[in-house]
């Protein structure tokens, strides 16, 4: 499998977080739309076994996360705990290193994202009404700055072209929810193909994952509860799907001994109604300095 980065631009806010399972489900709705519902099938018939495509979650560009490890792990001054939690940002060259005390904030690398609450009404639309009277609710927006996402891609499987394809009409269709009123609409960057060298005894995840059934040596991660939905043709009957507990990106995997690993996790599957909706439960795993 090919390991690739592509940049995105926001054009909109989003009302969702930019989470490489959430991305995974849009992305096989958009290839169904354009490459048809037999060819899906296929790909997620073989999901079990071999994943088609991984998406990392959206980090800061030309940045990643900050691997979830004690102050003690990271060499951090334990007396300014305060500060380190704002330092959540390295290079690819520092986590392979182990400088993880170089970690910046998100103001020094001018990750301008802003978090707001947007007031709306809800409205009976049988009669167009607020109801029995003025009917508020809150809902989280976010502006975002230019994001890094990662993608494993098995090109035996799906080819880089249907790739482009695909995740350009996801681009121009928007990202989670909302969609329908103009959010998370996005453009992107040309694939840049990262090759790097996965023999490793130590790694960090990318997304949120199934850490069910792994046999390492230590996991070191925080939880993640997904409460997914969901969406388009599926939208207005019981879209609601299992809760699910992950480890959220930044886990750290250790194992006995060197191995070559790209990925880690499961499909998960049997999470609605819907019997054929399988969930990304695998993250992509980027190999980093050993911890002491």
């Amino acid at each position: 499998m090919n390991l690739y980065k592509v940049t995105i631009i926001p054009k909109s806010n989003f009302s969702s977080k930019l989470k490489g399972d959430q991305l995974f489900g849009q992305f096989c709705w958009a290839v169904r739309y354009n490459l048809g519902e037999e060819r899906l099938k296929e790909l997620l018939g073989n999901y079990e076994q071999q994943p088609f495509i991984i998406f990392s979650d959206a980090f800061a560009k030309d940045f990643l996360p900050k691997p979830s490890l004690s102050s003690k792990l990271l060499n951090e001054d334990a007396k300014e705990k305060k500060q380190n939690r704002k330092k959540i940002w390295l290079t690819l060259n520092q986590l392979q290193k182990g400088e993880f005390t170089k970690a910046k904030t998100d103001d020094e690398i001018k990750n301008l994202d802003k978090e707001s609450i947007i007031i709306r009404n809800s409205i009976n639309y049988f009669t167009f009404t607020t109801g029995d009277g003025f009917d508020p609710y809150s809902k989280d927006e976010f502006s975002l700055s230019s994001k890094d996402i990662y993608i494993l891609l098995d090109e035996e499987q799906f080819n880089l072209s249907d790739f482009l394809k695909v995740f350009k009409f996801l681009s121009q269709m928007g990202y989670g929810a909302d969609t329908t009123i103009g959010k998370g609409v996005f453009e992107f960057k040309e694939p840049k193909k990262i090759d790097i060298d996965f023999f490793a005894t130590t790694f960090m995840a990318l997304s949120a994952f199934s850490p069910y059934g792994l046999k390492c040596k230590k996991i070191f991660y925080e939880p993640f509860v997904k409460f997914g939905k969901s969406g388009y043709d599926r939208a207005y009957t019981n879209p609601f799907k299992k809760p699910l507990i992950f480890a959220n990106s930044g886990a750290v995997v250790v194992f006995d001994k060197k191995q070559k690993l790209q990925f880690i996790g499961k499909a998960i599957k049997n999470i609605s109604t819907y019997k054929d909706i399988v969930h990304q439960g695998y993250t992509i795993l980027l190999p980093i300095k050993d911890i002491q």
